[in-house]
């Protein structure tokens, strides 16, 4: 490439919060005589890997250290994404993100949390349904009394009795972070609501790549734990296949994943180039989503709304 679009590239996945992780692949083709990067964006795209490394040994220590805390007090936190699956990427040491969610499964336990949490963390913020989030040493923390939720009632109500039927039938895992073992979701689980969340994120604020870079990481590194025949049950019975189907075009057609890799996806309308151009492509509008997810596009529009006017009138 030209030095020109070498800078361009280096900017968009700065602004995507990517350079370091696109460094690795940098790196990786560095020996290839066509590259011809600049030597000093080079020099630049080192430094940012640096600095990347640096903010993520940091952040981790963190999150380890808040997990502790936690689990000595008799809480029993278990994180979430994106912290649960950062140790599955060749090098963890180039994901950064100062935001935490920990799901507190039972309530006395998550009512304690929150009242440690208002005396120990800062700028507390209780106005979403079901989440307490705060600030703790650098860390953007989330604690949720429900591990994901949907805006439609109906769809919220199943997913719910899906995530405490999988609870009761001891679906946990474990991930290593900064030499501590902690309580993470099982893989079938955690992929329903990666998932989801990917589909409440593009609906609410567009496409987020590291949603997607995250997920296809899971597939990788965790898809031959992940049970698909229920996974594809649960996606039926919430009614998002469709949004399911382009997050699996996605990956096949612009992440080179193979159908066999994204079994909650149906090859025969696979026509990738179309529908994932239209989900990078577009900002995001609720009403866009409404033929692919009705049920949650429409409750979306209507609980944004709700907010907005209960912000007016504070």
């Amino acid at each position: 490439m030209s030095a020109w679009k070498w800078r361009q590239l280096y900017a968009k996945a700065a602004s995507l919060q990517l350079s370091a992780l696109l460094h690795d692949g940098v790196t990786a083709c560095s020996s290839q005589f066509f590259m011809q990067l600049p030597e000093d964006l080079a020099t630049t795209w080192q430094q940012a890997a640096e600095s990347a490394e640096a903010k993520h040994r940091q952040a981790s220590s963190e999150v380890a250290e808040l997990m502790g805390l936690l689990g000595t007090k008799q809480m029993r936190p278990i994180l979430l994404e994106p912290w649960a699956s950062v140790g599955l990427y060749p090098h963890p040491e180039h994901c950064v993100s100062a935001r935490v969610a920990i799901y507190f499964p039972y309530e006395t336990q998550g009512h304690k949390a929150d009242e440690w949490a208002k005396a120990n963390g800062s700028r507390h913020d209780e106005s979403h349904k079901h989440i307490l989030t705060y600030q703790w040493k650098s860390l953007d923390v989330e604690h949720r009394h429900r591990m994901f939720l949907l805006s439609n009632k109906l769809n919220n109500m199943t997913l719910q009795g899906i995530i405490e039927h999988e609870w009761l039938e001891g679906g946990t895992s474990h991930v290593v972070l900064d030499g501590q073992r902690i309580e993470t979701v099982a893989p079938t689980l955690a992929m329903l609501t990666a998932l989801l969340s990917i589909v409440k994120t593009t609906i609410n604020e567009g496409l987020h790549l590291w949603q997607i870079l995250d997920l296809g990481i899971m597939l990788r590194q965790q898809g031959q734990l992940v049970d698909f025949v229920k996974l594809q049950g649960w996606i039926e019975r919430l009614h998002f296949g469709r949004m399911a189907q382009h997050i699996g075009l996605i990956l096949t057609g612009l992440l080179g994943f193979s159908v066999d890799e994204t079994p909650f996806m149906r090859p025969e309308e696979a026509d990738a180039d179309s529908l994932a151009g239209e989900l990078l492509g577009e900002n995001a509008r609720p009403t866009k989503y409404i033929r692919y997810y009705p049920s949650e596009s429409i409750a979306s529009v209507m609980s944004s709304i709700t907010h907005s006017l209960g912000n007016v009138q504070e």
